[in-house]
């Protein structure tokens, strides 16, 4: 329950460029400053996460740089969402919150009463999420455009594994990763590569000799999930990069590999655990009919719902659902059919329509629901499971090539928008 949490909370550090007067200055992103204070609280936060996770700390110097970096980082796409007048409204806050609270299975006091817990006050907990939304939102932007998936490349990676059983085992299973990345520029030198590649692997030595793999990442990665001991969490191999996946799957539990050389550099990789298989997938479908009404231009609201009740009532006392779906509806393209929708899913419909339809009995006249598209009167005629495991299974890889292609050209991005910021750290100790 906690993890959630915790991980939104550290992917949202609070912005900088919020000095107080006389506050040292750390660091300057462009127009911006860090400052001590704010690097000082945000190296507390981190530390109560990292102990709460039961990783071990590293150096406090060690510690101050990396979140440093990441403060850099997100000062660096906040300032790009504010240039491009990039905004999150309240009203979109307030539903991210309820569903990271639902996703928790907790209520919204529930939520604050365990961010209390955490240290954490309310008002800065919604800013770190705006500030994780307004990121989230800088990367769509800036590369989730131009990302498309088509079908042959989703047929190609199944064909890849549809010959071999053990194959098709490995493509459904999930594998927990963790990462180490070394970084590069751009256009590194040999020099710089040959020093970056000997640095990754004297960490390997390390990590074979004992020392945590965690504490390490937190130490010395520049990874996206470095405060995080690099842990990726649990990806399918279509998520990973191609530069992982290969290996992966012939990795024993708790086996390091690498270095591997990537597009940001080099990196290693713990398998820290494998999922199960993803299985048949069966998803209802639902026969259903309805009645859309709507206010005409000439009704009053009050004249309009009369009139949606008054057909309510008809329904009710037995006239025929076709017959009035004919007359009085206006989705042309279901009314022509007494109303009848077909068999559909929810995830067709819109939220409302689908959560009455779903608790309405079969043979029921519901109330009239209420929709951005008007009011709907909706009878279910049927109801069946049915295995989708083929077209699940599309969908699915097509999120995760996805997700592969938008994470490595976001890490391309952010390298590139580095490159091109003004950044001095100040500290030399942190430079």
């Amino acid at each position: 329950m906690q993890k959630r949490i915790l991980v939104l909370l550290l992917s949202g550090f609070i912005t900088a460029g919020q000095a107080q007067p006389l506050d040292k200055v750390i660091a300057v992103v462009n127009d911006n400053v860090i400052t001590a204070s704010e690097l000082n609280k945000q190296v507390e936060v981190m530390r109560q996460q990292i102990q709460a996770k039961n990783m071990q700390i590293p150096t406090e110097t060690a510690l101050r740089k990396q979140v440093l970096q990441h403060l850099i980082d997100v000062d660096l796409q906040l300032q790009l969402a504010k240039k491009n007048s990039i905004s999150i409204d309240n009203t979109e806050l307030n539903e991210a919150i309820t569903k990271i609270a639902e996703s928790n299975k907790l209520t919204l006091t529930q939520l604050r009463e365990e961010l209390t817990k955490q240290g954490l006050g309310w008002e800065a907990y919604r800013a770190n999420i705006r500030n994780e939304m307004l990121i989230n939102r800088v990367q769509q932007k800036a590369v989730g455009h131009d990302i498309n998936i088509s079908a042959e490349q989703i047929d190609h990676y199944l064909k890849t594994f549809e010959q071999d059983a053990k194959k098709q085992r490995q493509q459904q299973q999930t594998y927990h990763i963790q990462n180490i990345v070394i970084p590069l520029s751009e256009e590194p030198t040999t020099q710089e590569v040959a020093k970056a590649k000997a640095k990754a692997q004297l960490l390997l030595s390390k990590i074979k000799k004992g020392d945590d793999f965690s504490r390490l990442a937190i130490a010395e990665s520049s990874g996206e999930y470095a405060l995080e001991g690099g842990d990726l969490g649990d990806r399918h191999l279509a998520e990973l990069p191609e530069v992982f996946a290969k290996p992966v799957v012939d990795m024993s539990v708790g086996e390091v590999v690498g270095p591997l050389r990537t597009g940001n550099g080099f990196q290693l990789i713990k398998l820290v655990s494998i999922g199960g298989e993803t299985g048949h997938h069966q998803v209802e479908k639902t026969h259903a009919r309805h009645i859309l009404l709507k206010q005409d231009v000439n009704m009053t609201q009050v004249e309009a719902m009369q009139q949606v009740n008054n057909i309510y009532q008809q329904l009710k006392s037995g006239k025929d659902f076709a017959v009035m779906a004919k007359q009085y509806s206006v989705d042309s393209a279901s009314a022509v059919k007494g109303g009848d929708l077909g068999w559909v899913t929810g995830d067709e419909l819109v939220p409302t329509f689908a959560k009455a339809m779903k608790a309405l009995p079969l043979h029921t006249i519901s109330k009239p629901v209420k929709s951005q598209y008007g009011w709907h009167i909706i009878e279910v005629l049927e109801r069946k499971s049915v295995d989708d495991s083929k077209t699940f299974e599309r969908m699915q890889v097509r999120q995760f090539l996805y997700q592969r292609k938008f994470m490595e050209a976001v890490q391309n991005w952010q390298q590139h928008m580095r490159t091109d910021a003004y950044v001095k750290i100040v500290e030399k100790d942190l430079a």
